[in-house]
């Protein structure tokens, strides 16, 4: 998913502020993530799950979705109420799938990091990781196509505002 995103990044960063910070935070959220799992970005050694990497994952995780729900996509979707652009077609379209991720992504929050981990939870903890990088995975293929989009829909607005 680094790759993905650093591809990603290269494509469309530098252009628009707000996405350069979107893709800042996936970065972040996907760090911690890797820690979580035990995954090191560019090593081959393995660590062991503790709480604080959990905890690290989880405000990451919470800080994102939130800024995506009630910043970022509203500012990337909709440009201006009644609009009928490019932006609020894909948008109408990806949001509620991006609406039930997030559901399925914040019942693992409540499951562990709100609740902890103990003896019972740690065995389901390893298949829940797996199954939230899953859905994650699910989340930017979807959120790259509304950035894919907002950055074509800048710079054609941009362009044809510079012809003029």
């Amino acid at each position: 998913m680094l790759n993905q995103l650093e591809s990603l990044a290269e494509r469309v960063g530098g252009k628009i502020k707000l996405i350069d910070q979107w893709l800042e935070s996936r970065k972040n959220l996907l760090v911690t993530y890797y820690r979580l799992v035990g995954i090191k970005p560019n090593k081959e050694k393995n660590i062991p799950l503790d709480e604080k990497a959990l905890i690290d994952f989880g405000h990451h995780l919470v800080d994102y979705l939130s800024s995506c729900h009630f910043h970022i996509y509203d500012k990337v979707i909709i440009q201006e109420e009644g609009a009928s652009s490019p932006n609020l077609l894909i948008g109408q379209k990806a949001y509620p799938r991006l609406e039930e991720n997030t559901q399925k992504i914040m019942a693992f929050y409540d499951n562990y990091v709100e609740k902890g981990i103990n003896e019972d939870t740690i065995l389901q903890l390893h298949e829940d990781l797996s199954t939230v990088g899953e859905l994650l995975e699910r989340r930017f293929s979807l959120e790259d196509k509304l950035i894919q989009e907002a950055t074509n829909s800048w710079l054609s607005h941009h362009s044809s505002a510079a012809s003029k």
